[in-house]
């Protein structure tokens, strides 16, 4: 027999005496589909579980009786979208379901309790004394209304002995189902719902060798967070990957604890849909507030460029009403160039974070920068900034400035500093923005990329050492309104 002590804090549960005694039986298989979300659900700690998507998938069996009955379902997710779950008997069943009905999630002592409803309990004082015997019927707060065997009913408080044959099942929301049968007998059903509280999200580490040449390791991850309010066990987890609209409005919320579980093999990549999926290769037990890490794929060499690059690559797509001649306006500007990392994806990539790790001189691995990414397909180019160059600075001024009614002439210098012991190239994005008539007069280097909106250079700045991009450039805002 299995003791369970009765505590203060439980609720009347008398509306549930009397409901069919079908259960969810032992084997029933549990399917998870997560989809991907952003935002702080797999922060450690208390989580109100008010983020996150996933579609949970059941096989019941139900031994109903014939005609018209009120099913229990137990241990739903407690954030269930009450308007999106589906109980689905097989077509040539003949059973009809007639009403759905919510009620309040249980936890703890009262699930087990609540469960136990019509079954033969035994009711004991701390000391040990038989209070009653009998089938229990209802639960009123902290008291036990108990039916002995000559139909008398006897409302006691104490400690209980539940049946050992008892199958509870999980804690969390409950739903009554009114429903008719043709006739009785062990009826099959599919249960699909809706819940918030549970979703993952990609992350990748890139790990790259020591040295001067770009190249190293890309690790990729799966992060799943269960805070749906209730516990998942040996279920069969997809994954679905992509820009998926979930629903507007998911369910309530309770408190959650957060703890490490263990991680199964690869899981299986395959399209679904518009959209790409993973499902893990073994059942994973996934309790409330547990946040667990998988592999999506075995670890991906991966050779990469390095470069630093200064200002914006497209043009920022402003340009002024009438021409922009205020000396005081685009004067200078200086900081340190960005770091770019860039290579081609080893596999698909769904949107998320990647850290990226390199050995320092001792040979430990330091945390070098982080940077998200979209989703990305096979091949296609991933573009990391995990930060901007120490060792690198650029500071623009201007070396020239020759107003003659609507014409401008602009001479204009970028100074590029390397304090480091190994030469860097520096990759510069201008925009010419005061006005879209201009004419670029001279440059020192020649540009690389000279395009209706843009110039681009490519400059070695060497070890301890410095180099600088002259150029020159001319509006004429001739027949434009009055510059400004």
């Amino acid at each position: 027999m299995r003791k369970m002590l009765i505590v203060p804090w439980i609720v009347c549960l008398s509306a549930f005496a009397g409901a069919a005694s079908a259960q969810t039986a032992a084997g029933d298989r549990v399917q998870l589909t997560l989809y991907p979300v952003d935002g702080d659900l797999f922060t450690p700690g208390r989580h109100d579980g008010s983020g996150g998507y996933a579609i949970v998938h059941e096989m019941r069996r139900y031994a109903l009786a014939a005609g018209t009955q009120s099913l229990q379902l137990r241990g739903l997710a407690e954030r269930i979208d009450p308007s999106g779950l589906l109980l689905r008997f097989a077509p040539d069943s003949g059973v009809r379901i007639e009403a759905l009905r919510y009620a309040a999630p249980v936890h703890g002592a009262m699930a087990a309790l609540q469960q136990a409803i019509g079954q033969t309990v035994q009711v004991r004082s701390d000391g040990g004394t038989l209070l009653a015997s009998g089938t229990l019927r209802a639960i009123d707060g902290k008291h036990l209304l108990i039916e002995d065997a000559q139909g008398s009913l006897q409302l006691v408080s104490g400690n209980v002995s539940l049946p050992a044959t008892l199958h509870l099942a999980r804690p969390g929301q409950q739903v009554s189902v009114t429903l008719d049968a043709p006739r009785a007998g062990s009826y099959a059903a599919q249960l699909v719902y809706p819940s918030a509280g549970l979703g993952w999200r990609a992350g990748y580490t890139l790990l790259l060798r020591a040295g001067s040449t770009c190249a190293g390791t890309l690790d990729a991850q799966a992060t799943l967070a269960n805070h749906s309010g209730t516990d998942f066990k040996a279920a069969q987890v997809t994954l679905l990957a992509g820009a998926i609209r979930a629903p507007a409005s998911v369910a309530p919320v309770a408190d959650v604890r957060m703890m490490a579980a263990a991680a199964p093999a690869l899981p299986k990549q395959a399209g679904s849909a518009d959209y790409r999926s993973y499902r893990l290769s073994a059942p994973l037990d996934l309790a409330d507030g547990d946040v667990v890490q998988v592999p999506l794929y075995a670890p991906q060499p991966v050779s990469c460029a390095r470069n630093y690059v200064w200002g914006n690559v497209a043009a920022p797509g402003w340009m002024p009403q009438q021409p922009d001649f205020n000396p005081t306006a685009q004067e200078a500007a200086q900081g340190s160039p960005r770091i770019e990392i860039t290579f081609a994806a080893p596999q698909n990539l769904p949107a998320g974070e990647v850290r990226t790790y390199q050995p320092d001189a001792s040979g430990s691995l330091q945390f070098t920068g982080a940077a998200g990414i979209a989703n990305l397909r096979k091949d296609d180019t991933v573009a990391l900034v995990p930060g901007d160059a120490y060792d690198l600075a650029v500071v623009r001024s201007r070396t020239q400035w020759q107003l003659e009614g609507k014409v401008l002439t602009e001479g204009l210098r970028y100074t590029l500093s390397n304090t480091g012991h190994a030469a860097r190239t520096v990759t510069v994005y201008t925009h010419p923005r005061r006005w879209r008539a201009w004419t670029l007069l001279h440059s020192v280097p020649q540009p690389a990329e000279h395009g209706v909106d843009t110039l681009m250079w490519r400059v070695r700045v060497p070890a301890a050492g410095s180099a600088e991009i002259n150029y020159t450039l001319r509006y004429d805002a001739t027949g434009a309104s009055a510059p400004r």
